[in-house]
């Protein structure tokens, strides 16, 4: 394995955050898997996952807190002691969260996606790290506002990466989407287009990225990957592409 099959976020983030997005480079799974799957919930080998992960963890300074994603607006704060020993801990994994964030040092949060936002915080002052999965069921139910709102009062200094995930031509729901969007707020009608199938093609990376300003983040922190998951079948997982596939992880800490 080596770093080149490793994304490193184009962002300003300060020194002593570090993170990285996988690629589906560089792994042991067999098709439609191959090879670097980190997801042991998606029907690939878990032998074959087990020794992905091994593969990944030579690059971080602990395991990661793998979560139970389901789109829930549930988050979950990493914090001491060690995660091996914290029953509380071990308990609340058994529920469902789709974002974490810690303030402790070497503490490696992360999310898994194909296809799905993967959203990284930190601030300029590099109090705190934070990983959001972000699909759209997660966007609508607040997963965002939730996040924000446990970490940082001082949202304005808050750096945000908006990592791999599918655009908007490939990216194709049903008119119940738009409506649930545009009930909360009818500016979300803006990030819909309407196409010859009767459905929409749905910018959720835009809707995204509104959702970080209207919390307070100014628009210069706010990266943008520039990368799409369905367009780019050499390097990702994409669910909308293949149905069957693996997932690639998202991670951020602070060393």
């Amino acid at each position: 394995m080596s770093m080149n099959n490793f994304i490193i976020p184009d962002w300003d983030a300060p020194f002593g955050v570090k993170s990285l997005v996988t690629t589906r480079l560089g792994g042991v799974s067999a098709a439609p898997y191959d090879t670097f799957n980190l997801g042991n919930h998606v029907g690939d080998n878990l032998e074959s996952v087990r020794q992905n992960r091994q593969i990944l963890r030579k690059y971080l300074p602990s395991e990661p807190l793998w979560l139970n994603q389901t789109h829930s607006d549930n988050v979950l704060q990493i914090s001491e002691p060690d995660l091996v020993n914290n029953k509380t801990l071990a308990e609340n994994l058994l529920l469902p969260h789709d974002a974490s964030y810690t303030y402790s040092k070497n503490k490696v949060c992360v999310v898994m996606s194909a296809d799905c936002i993967p959203i990284l915080l930190t601030d300029k002052k590099a109090s705190f790290v934070a990983a959001i999965h972000a699909g759209w069921r997660g966007v609508e139910n607040g997963i965002i506002a939730s996040t924000i709102g446990q970490i940082c009062k001082d949202v304005a200094n808050i750096i945000a990466y908006i990592g791999p995930a599918i655009c908007k031509d490939h990216f194709e729901v049903g008119p119940d989407v738009l409506e649930m969007f545009t009930q909360k707020d009818k500016n979300y009608g803006l990030y819909f287009n309407k196409n010859g199938t009767g459905k929409f093609n749905c910018d959720l990376t835009g809707i995204t990225r509104s959702q970080l300003l209207k919390c307070g983040l100014l628009a210069n922190n706010i990266y943008l990957s520039g990368m799409c998951t369905y367009c780019d079948k050499e390097r990702f997982f994409s669910y909308r592409r293949d149905g069957i596939t693996g997932r690639i992880a998202s991670l951020i800490w602070l060393s």
